[in-house]
C-alpha cells in the first residue's frame, strides 16, 4: 500500500480523483483543499506520503517553483499533475519542476492506474514498509472496546517493540487515555483539528501523549459536542500525516458509524468488533456486521473479538458462530478482578496484574496483530444464524436509507 496526498482548489474534482484512485488498487488517500503553496506551510509533514497528486487547470510559475522546492526536500516523493493544460510548453515546465506524470483532465482511469503502479514500484524499490492500521469498535456500550484497544496498543509497544500510536476516535466520551496513563493530554483531536494550519512535526509531537516508550496517544475530543466540531477533511489530514510516523496504528472508534469513523475504517487493514456472548450483544453485533458489509467493508477485513470469556465459554463460542456465521479471531477471558484493578488505577493491566489471564490474552492479541497472524480468519461458518431463526428470516445485508449519514449501532 502507498500513501497518496491529493490536493485541489476544486472540492468536486478532489472527490472525483479520490474515487478514481480507489478503483485503481489498494491505496491510502488523503485529500487537502488548496494549491501547492498550502504544502509549504506543512512541508515537514509531506514526508508521510509517497505520492502527491496536484489537480489544477494550469500552474503558475510560483506553483511550479513550489513543487520544485518540495521535490528537492522530499527525494522519494512521486509527483503527478492532473491538468487540462497539456500543451508542450506546459508539459516541459511540469517535468522540470519535478512531476513524474502529467494526466489530462478528465482523468483516464487506465492512465492513472499506470502512474500509480509506477509509483508503487518505486516505493517497493525503496523498501519502505506500509504502516498497518487496526480499528476496534463495538456494537453496544460496555463491551470493553476502549480497555482492549488501549491495552493492546501498550502491549504491542512494550513487548513487540513497535512504535505505536493509539488514536481515540470514540465520539462519546473518549476515555482510552485515562485507562492506561495519568499524563494529561497536551491537545485533543478537536483542538488539533481547529489548529490544522499549525500542523508540522513539532506541533504534532507536542500534541500527543507520550504514554510510554514507543507509545503515543492522540486523545479524543472528550464529549459528543466537541467531537461534532471535528471537520472530516482536517481529520483526514491528521490521520494521513500521523500514520507513516509509526510502525502500527490502533484506532478506537466506540460504537458510532459516521463520516469521521468511516475515514478511519477506510484506512484500516482490519476492523475488530468487540462483543460479549450475550443475546443483546450478539444481536447488535449481527447488525453491525451487516452495516459494515453494506458500506463495502469485506468480510476478510472484519474480525470478532470475544471479550469476557467465562465458564460457559464453549457455549458462548458456539452461540457466536451460529449468530454471526464466523469464529472469533481472538478470545479474552473473563478476569474482572484484574481488569477492574487496572481501570481503577488508570494503568495498563500489564503493570497491575501482569500474570493475570486477561493480561496474557491481551499480550497474545498484540503479538498476533504485530506479526499479521490470522490474516484469513473470520470466514463464514454457518448459513443460518441463531438470530435469523429468532426473527424468522435469513440474514441479509443492510440497505441504508438514502441520505442517511450516521449509523448508531447500539440497540
Amino acid at each position: 500500500m502507498i500513501d497518496i496526498l491529493s490536493i485541489s482548489n476544486d472540492p468536486q474534482r478532489l472527490d472525483q480523483v479520490a474515487r478514481l484512485i480507489a478503483t485503481c488498487g489498494n491505496y491510502r488517500i488523503t485529500r487537502a483543499a488548496g494549491g501547492p503553496a498550502l504544502l509549504l506551510d506543512r512541508g515537514d509533514m509531506l514526508g508521510a506520503f509517497d505520492v502527491l497528486i496536484v489537480d489544477a487547470p494550469s500552474l503558475a510559475a510560483d506553483d511550479l517553483a513550489t513543487i520544485a522546492e518540495l521535490c528537492r526536500r522530499h527525494k522519494r516523493l512521486t509527483c503527478i499533475l492532473v491538468t487540462a493544460d497539456t500543451g508542450s510548453a506546459a508539459l516541459i515546465a511540469a517535468m522540470r519542476a519535478g512531476f513524474r506524470d502529467v494526466l489530462n483532465w478528465p482523468v483516464d482511469p487506465a492512465s492513472l492506474g499506470d502512474a500509480l503502479r509506477r509509483a508503487a514500484g518505486q516505493r517497493a524499490a525503496d523498501a519502505v514498509r506500509a504502516t498497518p492500521v487496526a480499528a476496534f469498535m463495538s456494537s453496544r456500550g460496555g463491551a470493553g472496546t476502549s480497555f482492549i484497544a488501549a491495552n493492546v496498543a501498550y502491549a504491542m509497544a512494550t513487548f513487540e517493540k513497535k512504535r505505536v500510536l493509539l488514536v481515540d476516535l470514540n465520539q462519546q466520551f473518549a476515555d482510552a487515555a485515562f485507562l492506561i496513563t495519568a499524563a494529561a493530554a497536551p491537545s485533543t483531536l478537536q483542538e488539533m483539528s481547529a489548529q490544522i494550519d499549525r500542523m508540522d512535526a513539532a506541533f504534532f509531537e507536542a500534541s500527543v501523549i507520550h504514554a510510554a516508550a514507543n507509545f503515543d496517544i492522540l486523545a479524543g475530543a472528550g464529549d459528543p459536542i466537541k467531537a461534532a466540531e471535528i471537520r472530516a477533511d482536517r481529520l483526514e489530514w491528521i490521520l494521513g500525516v500521523a500514520t507513516p510516523r509509526y510502525d502500527y496504528v490502533i484506532v478506537e472508534l466506540g460504537q458510532t458509524i459516521n463520516q469521521l469513523s468511516m475515514l478511519a475504517l477506510d484506512r484500516s487493514d482490519h476492523i475488530h468488533i468487540v462483543l460479549q456472548a450475550t443475546m443483546p450483544q450478539l444481536q447488535a453485533g449481527h447488525r453491525l456486521v451487516e452495516i459494515l458489509g453494506s458500506l463495502g467493508y469485506s468480510n476478510e477485513r472484519v474480525r470478532l473479538v470475544l471479550n469476557r470469556y467465562g465458564r460457559d465459554g464453549a457455549r458462548a463460542r458456539e452461540a457466536i458462530v451460529r449468530a454471526l456465521g464466523r469464529q472469533p479471531y481472538h478470545v479474552i477471558p473473563d478476569d474482572p478482578r484484574a481488569a477492574t484493578a487496572a481501570v481503577n488505577h488508570g494503568l495498563p493491566v500489564e503493570e497491575t496484574a501482569r500474570k493475570s489471564a486477561v493480561a496474557r490474552s491481551l499480550r497474545a492479541l498484540a503479538g498476533k496483530l504485530a506479526s499479521g497472524v490470522g490474516e484469513g480468519a473470520g470466514k463464514a461458518a454457518s448459513k443460518d444464524s441463531l438470530l435469523s431463526r429468532l426473527v424468522g428470516r435469513r440474514a441479509a445485508p443492510n440497505r441504508n436509507e438514502p441520505g442517511q449519514e450516521n449509523y448508531h449501532v447500539a440497540t
